[in-house]
C-alpha cells in the first residue's frame, strides 16, 4: 500500500477494500466498523487471501472481542466486483490501497465501486499516477 484510506466515523457501516491483499486495511476496517459493521475484501491472488484468511477468526474473536466475524475475503477482479458477487448498492464505503493504478483496465474499476456504493456511499483510496 502507499497510505491509509480508512475514514473514522465508520461504525456500523458495510466497507468494501478493492485489492485487499494480506488484509491488513481490512482488520483495521474491521476494528473500525465494529460489530455491528462488516468489511469485504476481494483480491485476485489465492496466495493473498490464504494470508488474509490465516488469523481472521482469532483476531475478530480475541482481539476485537466479537461473538462473530465482521469481516470476509473474497477471491475476485476488481474490474468484475459483479462476477466476485457484490451486489449493487451493498456497500456504503469502498477503500483502495495503491491498487487502482495496476487494473488495465480504471474506468471499468470506478464503474463498478458507483454500481456497488449504496446512495451517500463514498470512496476512499490512496494510489499512484503519472
Amino acid at each position: 500500500g502507499c497510505g491509509t484510506p480508512l475514514p473514522l466515523g465508520t461504525t456500523g457501516l458495510r466497507v468494501l477494500d478493492l485489492g485487499s491483499g494480506s488484509g491488513r486495511d481490512c482488520y483495521v476496517a474491521a476494528r473500525l466498523v465494529g460489530e455491528t459493521g462488516f468489511v469485504t475484501g476481494v483480491d485476485m491472488t489465492p496466495e493473498q487471501l490464504d494470508v488474509a484468511n490465516r488469523n481472521l477468526e482469532a483476531y475478530t474473536r480475541d482481539t476485537c472481542k466479537f461473538e462473530k466475524p465482521n469481516m470476509k475475503f473474497i477471491k475476485g477482479e476488481i474490474e468484475y466486483l459483479d462476477k466476485a458477487g457484490i451486489p449493487d448498492a451493498s456497500q456504503d464505503i469502498v477503500i483502495s490501497n495503491c491498487v487502482i493504478n495496476l487494473s488495465p483496465d480504471k474506468p471499468r474499476v470506478l464503474s463498478e465501486v458507483y454500481r456497488v456504493l449504496a446512495p451517500g456511499g463514498e470512496m476512499y483510496f490512496c494510489d499512484v499516477y503519472c
